[in-house]
């Protein structure tokens, strides 16, 4: 365990950082982005799923290169794609409620998407808006997404911190490195289990083959990432399980 300053500042990622990947939200919010593409800019599927794994590879997400390329305007996009049944695939956690009240420093919701998905996550967790200084969405990021350094720049300016006060826990090695490399912040990857589309209520047989395509594609990016990304180098912490957080930076701060 590499041992780490006690932060002043903590940066939490929203998807699959709060609430387990395996929960199958982000696979239908995935389908939703490609089915946007579809109706809005006229793609088949295949050719939207292939735009889609190329925004992600070179923009960091796949609203920018819609937004560059094609001029799709962010609020309709993240509407369409974010208007999915939240509460029916995430689970309550009240021991995170409880385990962020216990943490002492300031914290954030750093997140590529946008406010009123942030909050819709956070109310079918059951966690408290309250224990965040603010949610900083892609839009408060000057439509920045991590992890273009940019969107790190505005965050520190809005909480009045430099970046070796503060600590990023995220679930995308991507992020991470900007986070470290470039402004010299404490990270923690959470990382992910593997995925059960179709687990729970909510997700039914034709979702998850609508979703196989997305789902072959996003093995793809991760391959992609895996080799960009050594872990020992982005993330001076790894956790498989958010609540693991508190205990773990415990540990790792007594060290010094």
């Amino acid at each position: 365990m590499t041992p780490v300053r006690t932060p002043e500042f903590v940066l939490f990622d929203l998807d699959e950082t709060l609430y387990p990947s395996s929960n199958g939200l982000m696979n239908l919010i995935r389908d939703r982005i490609v089915e946007y593409m579809m109706v809005r800019l006229g793609w088949s599927r295949a050719e939207a799923e292939e735009r889609r794994v190329e925004y992600v590879r070179e923009y960091g997400v796949t609203l920018d290169g819609l937004r560059r390329l094609h001029g799709v305007d962010v609020g309709d996009y993240m509407e369409f794609v974010h208007a999915v049944p939240h509460s029916e695939y995430i689970r309550p956690n009240p021991e995170l409620d409880r385990m962020l009240a216990r943490l002492r420093p300031p914290k954030a919701i750093f997140t590529n998407a946008s406010q009123s998905h942030a909050r819709r996550v956070l109310s079918a967790l059951g966690v408290s808006i309250s224990h965040f200084e603010c949610i900083f969405d892609f839009e408060a990021a000057g439509c920045c997404p991590k992890p273009d350094p940019e969107a790190y720049r505005r965050i520190l300016r809005r909480l009045g911190a430099s970046g070796d006060q503060c600590m990023l826990v995220e679930d995308n090695p991507r992020n991470l490195r900007t986070a470290k490399s470039v402004f010299g912040m404490s990270t923690v990857l959470v990382r992910k289990a593997g995925q059960t589309a179709g687990s729970q209520a909510g997700i039914g047989r034709a979702a998850v083959d609508r979703a196989d395509l997305a789902i072959r594609a996003d093995l793809a990016i991760r391959a992609d990432l895996a080799i960009q990304a050594d872990l020992a180098i982005q993330a001076d912490l790894v956790i498989d399980d958010i609540l693991r957080l508190e205990q773990v930076l415990a540990e790792a701060t007594r060290q010094i």
